[in-house]
């Protein structure tokens, strides 16, 4: 039996991501552990808020699925950090324009971006977080099936 939708989209996103020229191999699809500096620059991805709609009234309905993709670039504070950020925000919107079909998706926009500074972590750091809303269909009765 496959994965569920959302691990699909996740692991989706974190293939179209390895690679980037700012972030390269430093790529994490968790949300639980804080990045180190050694980690640094590099991009967490999470799945967060998702809506689901009945779009038929079949036995087993079709549900639309609208789910947060969200992509944390983090980089070391400093001279450059902000730099470094844009950099992140431009590459990671290219990768995810050219994977329109991410796990089954029907369509991958994004719809915010927000800059913040930490300083709770190992160093302190920028992180820009990026959400995208991945539009996907699935049966009711197959969450791990996307049509």
């Amino acid at each position: 039996m496959a994965s569920e939708i959302r691990k699909q989209i996740r692991d989706a996103a974190t293939t179209a991501l390895t690679g980037l020229t700012t972030t390269g191999s430093k790529v994490y699809p968790s949300r639980v552990y804080e990045m180190q500096a050694a980690d640094l620059p590099g991009l967490r991805i999470f799945t967060n808020n998702q809506t689901v709609e009945q779009v038929d009234v079949a036995v087993n309905p079709t549900e639309e699925n609208r789910l947060e993709l969200l992509i944390e670039g983090c980089a070391k504070s400093g001279s450059g950090m902000d730099d470094t950020l844009d950099a992140i925000v431009k590459e990671v919107r290219i990768a995810l324009a050219g994977a329109q079909t991410l796990g089954g998706a029907k369509r991958v926009s994004l719809k915010t971006v927000e800059v913040e500074m930490e300083g709770e972590a190992e160093a302190p750091r920028g992180v820009v977080r990026l959400t995208f809303e991945v539009l996907y269909y699935s049966a009711q009765n197959a969450p791990d099936v996307a049509i």
